[in-house]
């Protein structure tokens, strides 16, 4: 087992490495396709399955308040990249969904996301790092859902 202690580095240093990369990658996007789009916004269109999803079920998704995801959703809907709809089930509710260009948003940071997990198997192996996949889905605090 690791020993912080004794020299070896803290997780979250490992952990803030692999994000830094992942984050180069995001912003690179941004630069060359989606002016303005910062990681939390990537982060906010993966979670919107194909049919939309409530607001009141996207706030807990993804951990934020409702201010919070207001402010988040603002550039996301004046970009084109989602939409707010009411619910056709509940008109009361509303939905958010991702418009075609959000959709074009979010197949890209697949793509891209794609390669730099190639490369980091590559690196350390197939084997090994779809254990290191693994590891980390198994930490999750819950199930790992995706919206596509």
């Amino acid at each position: 087992m690791s020993d912080p202690v004794n020299g070896e580095p803290l997780v979250v240093v490992l952990l803030e490495h692999a994000m830094h990369r992942v984050r180069a990658e995001l912003y690179a996007l941004s630069d060359e396709s989606f002016p303005g789009l910062r990681t939390r916004h990537y982060r906010l269109l993966s979670f919107l399955p194909p049919g939309g999803e409530r607001l009141t079920r996207l706030t807990a998704a993804s951990g934020l308040t409702k201010q919070a995801l207001a402010q988040a959703l603002a550039p996301l809907q004046a970009g084109g990249y989602v939409e707010v709809v009411p619910d056709p089930s509940d008109r009361r509710a509303r939905l958010v969904r991702l418009t075609d260009r959000g959709r074009e948003a979010t197949a890209a940071v697949r793509h891209r996301l794609a390669a730099v997990e190639r490369e980091w198997a590559a690196r350390v192996g197939e084997e090994r790092y779809a254990v290191a996949r693994a590891v980390l889905t198994d930490l999750a605090p819950g199930p790992v859902t995706v919206g596509e």
